[in-house]
């Protein structure tokens, strides 16, 4: 049919475009179908793969384009005229209303509130505001809620419950009512490069490059059975390829971790590479596929730096008598949080005397690793199972040590051992089934690397030598980490 034919008045005087114009989306889908097809027609009746519409693996690289050391160019995802929505956060710079975060852990809902210092009748409100939009009759442990109370009578003025970064409910005052509501986020998967020059330690280096501290777990991953975490001391330079979950523009929870450059402060170092094996959380490989592996025995303090080693004849270097030292020393300042190396069973969680706060926790395989010094313990008491690089305690300077810092021993029966004998060495390989996606994303990845720029290093941090690093802090016994007497 003509287009001239729709505008051709009938027997009663309108035309079929006056009647379709009393329905819109019909006139759209009569007068623009023909327009598709043809324009569809055109583009697949050649038979012909077009060159110009990406492939899967095209389309992923598309996607995560951009990388230029961190900016948000193209990958904001946000509608232009999107505005971010409140979030109970916010309020934590009016200096009337203070904001309580928790989890709810093993607890009701009520119960959860009240430990927060929600009252009775802000906790009825809360309840009144979302019947019909939420239930909290079935909760997860992890999931954890904010609310905004007023600091001169606890009176509720905004509540936020999370189950997941994107999933948010929340209360707030709006036209003088409490309304209750899902939030409805913006959120995304965005690429993220970041290089970083590490001055004092890594973390200070994160934080001065805005990366979320809960990346350094993965950064440790990264280097793990391939680069000794004390050997990331001043001068070393990173290399960073992560994936960020953003909501509304802001980024929230864990990034993902895909590549790591490490380049060491020693003069004519050479760049070392790693790289995400492509199972969900999987491990990191080099460039030739491979993976030193240690047992599963993790750094009680990751990063840290030894300062003194284990040495049964130490020459001790305030009584000036050989007097073993039976363990090894990590710099940490007061208050760095310490983890257990492997999994086990807390034997001992009190002041020992001479070693300070100790925890020891005995493992499966029959060795027992003592934790010196401790400023203060974790949530752990005697009896209880552990994971392995769970928080146990905070270091110190608790008992006979002349500095801060963390003295860590093994024994095995009645007997001190190296800590570096827990390393058992070995390789592993990435899966036959993985190899091919592996090397593809590692040929994508070592691009997206080689275009971010390398940090200048100052000239006052450059060509560092190796050192011995068994400088002494200064114990004064630490002959007695182990049980202490009954």
């Amino acid at each position: 049919m003509p287009l001239s034919d729709y505008a051709t008045p009938s027997a009663n005087g309108e035309s079929l475009l006056d009647r379709l114009g009393r329905r819109p989306a019909v006139l759209v889908a009569v007068v623009l179908g023909p327009v598709v097809g043809i324009v569809l027609a055109l583009m697949l009746g050649s038979g012909r793969p077009r060159n110009d519409v990406p492939t899967a693996t095209q389309a992923e690289a598309s996607a995560m384009a951009g990388v230029d050391g961190g900016s948000d160019a193209d990958a904001s995802g946000i509608p232009e005229n999107y505005a971010p929505r409140f979030r109970v956060a916010d309020l934590a710079s009016d200096e009337s209303v203070k904001v309580v975060e928790q989890k709810v852990g093993h607890q009701t809902f009520l119960v959860a509130l009240r430990h927060a210092g929600v009252g009775a009748k802000g906790a009825q409100r809360i309840l009144d505001a979302f019947k019909g939009i939420r239930s909290f009759d079935r909760l997860h442990e992890k999931d954890q809620f904010r609310v905004a109370l007023t600091k001169d009578g606890n009176v509720v003025k905004a509540f936020e419950y999370e189950t997941s970064p994107g999933d948010v409910w929340q209360v707030r005052e709006k036209d003088g009512a409490f309304v209750g509501e899902k939030l409805t986020l913006v959120v995304e998967k965005r690429r993220t490069a970041k290089a970083l020059l590490v001055k004092d330690d890594l973390k200070t280096a994160a934080t001065e490059a805005g990366i979320d501290h809960a990346l350094l777990d993965r950064i440790e991953d990264g280097l793990e059975g391939h680069v000794d975490a004390a050997a990331v001391r001043p001068g070393s330079r990173l290399r960073l390829l992560f994936i960020e979950t953003v909501i509304d523009g802001k980024p929230s929870g864990k990034p993902d971790l895909d590549a790591i450059e490490y380049l060491s402060p020693k003069a004519n170092a050479t760049p070392l590479r790693y790289y995400r094996s492509p199972a969900r959380g999987g491990s990191f490989y080099d460039g030739k596929g491979q993976q030193p592996y240690t047992g599963g025995y993790r750094s009680p303090v990751p990063f840290a730096h030894i300062t003194s080693r284990f040495n049964p004849h130490r020459m001790h270097p305030v009584l000036h008598i050989v007097k073993p030292h039976n363990g090894v020393d990590y710099a940490a300042s007061v208050g760095t949080p310490v983890y257990a190396v492997a999994p086990g069973t807390i034997k001992f969680a009190a002041d020992s005397g001479p070693c300070g706060n100790m925890v020891q926790i005995q493992h499966s395989n029959g060795l027992i690793t003592a934790y010196c010094h401790l400023s203060r313990f974790g949530k752990v008491h005697v009896g209880q199972h552990v994971e392995g690089r769970q928080l146990i305690g905070y270091a110190g300077q608790t008992g006979r040590a002349t500095g801060p810092h963390l003295h860590f021993a093994v024994k095995k029966g009645d007997k001190f051992i190296d800590p570096a004998t827990l390393k058992m060495d070995g390789i592993r390989s990435v899966p036959a089934n993985e190899r091919e996606a592996f090397e593809a994303n590692r040929a994508a990845w070592n691009a997206e690397l080689d275009a971010l720029p390398l940090p200048t290093l100052p000239s006052e941090l450059g060509g560092t030598k190796e050192e011995d690093a068994d400088e002494v802090l200064g114990d004064e016994d630490e002959a007695d980490a182990g049980p202490p007497p009954p």
